[in-house]
């Protein structure tokens, strides 16, 4: 359902529907194609976590062995970023782990959150490590609802648990530099880059101001340039702050990009701060993977959300462990694609006319299996040469 981008249970039930699909199914899989009523009621079973730990986690700690994201490491460390993001909301209570909201106007909506742990790459991956729903769970008569804050330290727990050596830094947005973030960080053995905010840590801003009245930093200009653009970045960063005895560096990015044909200028200023070495142009880099953080969003969150996996579809009506369950399968049907969308192959397909898109090609796919018999003969022979899939 989620590699077809079908974006409901009804959808990919027609598609079973058709024998051709069905056969060709059996055909590649070696299996029957379920009911999707029938992986429903299974999903209201499974236990919590099992997908997880048992298919995602080891596909990730496969590839991890494997090398396959290590170009997209910084100073030896993978770039995990974390952030929330709603799953479903509702008019009336979905279950007893439901948030909930009360408006003004005495309205109150229903809904589900969940904080994740990507892994981020450069070159476009954005790879679910660990999952935490932010939820009412076990909270019966609770005074006081579950919160991303919160929802990061169980979070925390489970990305070491699962990987126990893998070396993190943790990239995260303005709502999370806190003492007891760092701390987490630090006692895990992780390096941070998390966004700092005008509002936020006043003593330390104090701080900062102080040693940018003495002009204490480093500083450094680069400029890009393209046939469209100039854009100018200066970067500033200050290193052996202190706050409540945790040592940070400070790095601040002004950028400026003018278009060249409208001569329009857009300005942005990105603030970080980090417990890495920002040594002489070490800061580009924190900057710079500072704001890979994005990424979660576009490549990761908005992806799921809008490019055929209908994310916040309510795949599961009545039970949130099913929910869990489905979650889980579209961020391994998400890991599968972005392999596949990164082959050298798939690449091939799309730079042989620029017009043809990444969505036309899955519809030429799920076409071909509704409509073409796939020969098992021909399979075998393909599984048994050798091959290797090659990334770009």
């Amino acid at each position: 359902m989620f590699i077809f981008k079908e974006g409901s249970r009804n959808a990919y039930n027609n598609d079973r529907n058709e024998t051709v699909f069905a056969k060709n199914y059996q055909s590649v899989f070696g299996s029957v194609l379920p009911h999707m009523d029938t992986v429903e009621d299974y999903f209201r079973q499974l236990p919590d976590g099992l997908l997880e730990s048992n298919v995602k986690q080891k596909l990730v700690s496969s590839l991890i062995r494997n090398k396959i994201f290590s170009s997209g490491k910084f100073q030896g460390y993978y770039v995990v970023a974390v952030d929330a993001t709603g799953i479903a909301s509702f008019s009336e209570p979905h279950c007893d782990c439901c948030l909930s909201k009360t408006y003004k106007s005495g309205k109150t909506s229903y809904f589900h959150n969940v904080l994740e742990a990507k892994l981020l790459t450069p070159s476009g991956f954005s790879v679910s490590l660990a999952t935490e729903w932010i939820s009412n769970e076990g909270k019966a008569g609770y005074q006081k609802q579950d919160c991303e804050q919160e929802a990061f330290k169980r979070l925390s727990i489970q990305l070491k648990k699962a990987f126990p050596r893998l070396p993190i830094i943790i990239v995260a947005d303005g709502l999370y530099p806190t003492a007891p973030f760092f701390n987490i960080c630090i006692q895990n053995g992780w390096k941070f880059i998390v966004t700092l905010q005008d509002g936020s840590l006043t003593t330390l801003q104090e701080d900062i101001c102080w040693e940018k009245r003495f002009n204490t930093g480093f500083q450094r200009e680069v400029i890009l340039t393209d046939k469209n653009s100039r854009t100018t970045r200066k970067y500033y960063c200050l290193k052996g702050l202190n706050y409540q005895g945790i040592a940070l560096s400070w790095v601040e990015c002004s950028e400026s990009t003018r278009w060249l044909k409208s001569d329009q200028e857009k300005r942005q200023r990105f603030v970080h701060l980090t417990n890495l070495s920002v040594d002489g142009d070490l800061c580009i880099g924190v900057s710079n993977n500072g704001r890979l953080r994005q990424k979660i969003e576009n490549e990761g969150l908005n992806c799921q959300k809008n490019q055929g996996f209908a994310l916040e579809h309510k795949y599961s009506r009545v039970s949130f462990l099913a929910m869990k369950n489905y979650y889980q399968c579209l961020q391994i049907a998400h890991l599968i694609i972005q392999l596949v969308e990164a082959s050298h192959t798939f690449q091939a397909m799309l730079n042989q006319d620029s017009k043809t898109t990444v969505k036309h090609l899955w519809k030429r796919l799920l076409s071909y299996l509704l409509e073409k018999r796939v020969i098992p003969k021909e399979l075998i022979v393909l599984l048994e040469k050798p091959y290797q899939i090659r990334l770009i």
